[in-house]
């Protein structure tokens, strides 16, 4: 029997389960040794205020300030506690991508999307880059992270394919101030040391009506590669790989009514980094050139912006409450890259200069977007047998990506630009009817209508002169939601899910055959969209001191949007098939007494190609590269009594990463290599009161080298040449904090 057709009809059986871990839950610091209950988490998945465990959905809740007491304060580091999610690493501060549910990131266009309440920060176009460029917002004045695990294509639109992540802001004081300073100094072994500062206060300017919350922080990621001279070995830059992130933020709230509520938000975050941190391994292997941590590449520097207006107004209506979101956001991304090795030999040639005399290539990239969304939404009030969302969203995006190579003396190799503008209108609307107390059905639909065009310019050595403007792509997209919940305890739910999402169609640019002139490239990368099938259940002990979620899923992605070399030359194309992925997530928190509290999880994701796909080496039954079936992670945290009114906690975790492959086995342009699995250990302790927390941690215990992600392209004539990123050595640090 198929796969995937012996777990569909597994589907019906569990359902009856009730006993195992599962995939959605709340990690959080450790609470105090009095409390005898797990506590309750309120979360917004839906667009509604629910309770965790009553999401017919798999959802997860991460805590940014438990992390940063941890030593963990980036983005990569909580998803790897997060069941059911991969972060892929693309060299450093600022730069990876998200997978969840075994669908991956074969392209530019982002699959999991980024929300800042409800703000979309990802982008929906390929050239702007944004499904390998990052938001990190752990270190702003965020209350908690939510992760929506699968298709979200009915109440949050395009690009959310695998799933979502929100950051949920802490709402402005209305009553008493409130704020938080915080720094933490870490020394990361055969690196630098790091550091991380950061504040946020919130006033009420008017009691009961009007609050102001500013927030800022100050990271100073520490280097640990090393920049050496590719012929020699010996040391240019030491630690080249660090970055400096900082942001502010202002969120004003005001409340003129008990029906009325406007809130008013901007948010700035820069990253600046140096060099990136992929080492040079010997041809199709895990050993290095020049040591461990050094690198030849010269990628380097570059930074990524993000600059965010949002304001929202909320009117209770009574019977209704009417949502009004408007956000505008700026996001830039640019590189710098040392071409000279590659292009200094070439200008010399074609520009009838003697041998020797270009210096140097600088091969630049910039590619960003600006994008401007409204939003409404009506959400019924009360607690009747019909409740329901509808709304309408409009999105205008402009996004650019520009691509030179300019030599020293002055000399153009290449200049190309790919202006791109989008715009987006969609309506959608969900119901949820409420049969008895006990079982509830909901349906849901999205219609969404997408317009793309494209231009294309082009100057210098390397493709002459050119100016394109390809035709306007129009496209209609509709996506939809149906799900079942039955709660035959009080402690217990029980749900089915079937969802789909999508990524907008694209337009592309033209790849001419040198022996045709005939353009070989799709003119229009069609929309591609994946359907969803779960069922769940979530549950605690009746004494509260366990809960716990589990997760069967199974993913249809048909025709999914995917890179292709064409004549050397990157694009996006369809896949001719579909990609099957299926799998199970569970998770465990357990208080056995009223200190210690555990939790683990484990996932397993088969992603799997339903035929050969020979434009891109593919082969039928073959787990799609990068993604890992197994990972699991465990957490504990120990907490007591010290002295009077000091409490003290000491916690650790594990984190596990199965193996997986790097390319597709018959790639022409890259080497499959397999990944091995990792094993990282992380113990953190602090001290507390009611004002102040002292603490250290420790962060890849036992210094593990592991390779995380490569890339080992295929050079005609010279082999093979292999770069890998290696786990984060180990990092050691203090922290002090103090609320006021």
């Amino acid at each position: 029997m198929n796969k995937r057709a012996l777990l569909t009809g597994q589907f019906v059986g569990v359902l009856m389960a009730s006993g195992l871990p599962g995939a959605a839950t709340a990690q959080d610091s450790a609470p105090a040794a009095s409390d005898t209950v797990l506590e309750e988490i309120i979360v917004t998945a839906g667009r509604r205020e629910e309770s965790l465990q009553d999401v017919p959905a798999a959802v997860s809740v991460m805590s940014p300030d438990a992390l940063k007491y941890r030593g963990l304060k980036q983005v990569s580091d909580m998803l790897d506690y997060t069941p059911g999610v991969t972060y892929n690493s693309f060299g450093g501060v600022g730069r990876g991508s998200i997978s969840a549910r075994g669908v991956p990131q074969p392209s530019s266009t982002p699959v999991f999307g980024i929300y800042l309440d409800d703000t979309p920060l990802t982008t929906n176009t390929s050239f702007s880059r944004g499904g390998t460029v990052l938001f990190d917002g752990l270190l702003m004045d965020i209350d908690r992270v939510e992760i929506i695990k699968g298709p979200q294509g009915t109440l949050y639109g395009a690009t959310s394919v695998g799933g979502m992540m929100r950051y949920i802001s802490r709402d402005p004081a209305l009553q008493e101030m409130r704020g938080t300073v915080s720094a933490d100094i870490s020394d990361t072994a055969s690196g630098d040391l790091g550091y991380t500062y950061s504040g946020r206060v919130s006033v009420p300017v008017i009691e009961n009506t009007l609050g102001l919350t500013l927030s800022g922080f100050y990271r100073d990621t520490a280097g640990y590669v090393d920049q050496v001279d590719p012929v020699t070995g010996a040391v240019i830059d030491e630690d080249a790989d660090g970055g400096i992130t900082e942001g502010f933020a202002a969120d004003l709230l005001f409340v003129p009514t008990d029906q009325l509520e406007v809130r008013l938000k901007y948010l700035q975050q820069n990253i600046d980094a140096d060099y990136y941190d992929s080492v040079l391994l010997e041809g199709g292997s895990d050993r290095a050139v020049w040591g461990e941590y050094s690198n030849i590449d010269g990628q380097g520097p570059r930074f990524v912006d993000y600059e965010i207006y949002s304001g929202s107004l909320n009117y209770d209506m009574g019977w209704a409450t009417l949502t009004s979101s408007s956000s505008y956001v700026e996001y830039e991304f640019g590189q710098l890259q040392d071409g000279t090795s590659s292009f200094a030999g070439l200008v010399d040639q074609f520009d009838n200069r003697e041998p020797g005399t270009t210096t140097n290539v600088d091969v630049v990239l910039e590619a960003g977007s600006e994008k401007y969304v409204q939003e409404f939404r009506l959400t019924s009030n009360g607690n009747g047998p019909l409740q329901w969302i509808a709304g309408l969203y409009y999105a205008d995006e402009e996004s650019f990506n520009n691509q030179s190579a300019q030599a020293t003396p002055a000399f153009d190799l290449l200049t190309i630009s790919f202006p791109a503008d989008y715009r987006e209108y969609a309506g959608f609307g969900n119901i949820t009817w409420e049969l008895n107390e006990k079982f509830d059905v909901t349906a849901g639909a999205r219609l969404s209508r997408s317009r793309i065009e494209l231009a294309y310019t082009t100057s210098g050595l390397l493709l002459g002169t050119a100016d394109l403007v390809t035709p306007e792509i129009e496209d209609t997209v509709d996506t939809y939601l149906f799900a079942a919940r039955y709660r035959p305890t009080e402690n217990l739910s029980l749900y089915s899910r079937i969802a789909s999402g999508y990524r907008p169609a694209q337009s592309n640019l033209p790849i001419l055959d040198p022996a045709t002139g005939e353009n070989i490239a799709e003119p229009v990368v069609d929309a591609d969209k994946a359907w969803s099938y779960e069922v769940g259940a979530k549950g605690s002990s009746a004494r509260g001191r366990l809960s716990y979620d589990v997760a069967l899923w199974m993913i249809d992605w048909s025709e999914f949007q995917t890179a292709l070399v064409l004549n050397g030359v990157t694009t996006d194309g369809n896949a001719r098939d579909s990609l099957g992925a299926y799998g199970f997530e569970g998770e465990l928190t357990l208080r056995p007494v009223d200190a210690l509290t555990l939790v683990g999880n484990v996932t397993y994701t088969s992603s799997e190609l339903d035929s050969d796909e020979p434009q891109f080496g593919g082969i039928a039954g073959e787990q799609f590269p990068d993604l890992p079936e197994w990972t699991a992670s465990l957490q504990a945290n120990y907490g007591f009594p010290v002295f009077d009114q000091w409490q003290a906690n000491l916690g650790g975790g594990l984190r596990y990463v199965g193996s997986s492959v790097s390319a597709f086995s018959g790639s022409a342009t890259q080497l499959p290599v397999k990944i091995d699995a990792r094993l990282i250990t992380d113990l953190d302790a602090s001290v507390s009161n009611d004002r102040f927390t002292f603490g250290m941690f420790v962060t890849n215990l036992f210094d593990e080298r592991d390779v995380v992600a490569r890339t080992d392209n295929i050079i005609a004539g010279t082999g093979v040449d292999s770069r890998g990123y290696f786990t984060r050595p180990r990092t050691i640090g203090i922290n002090a904090r103090v609320d006021f």
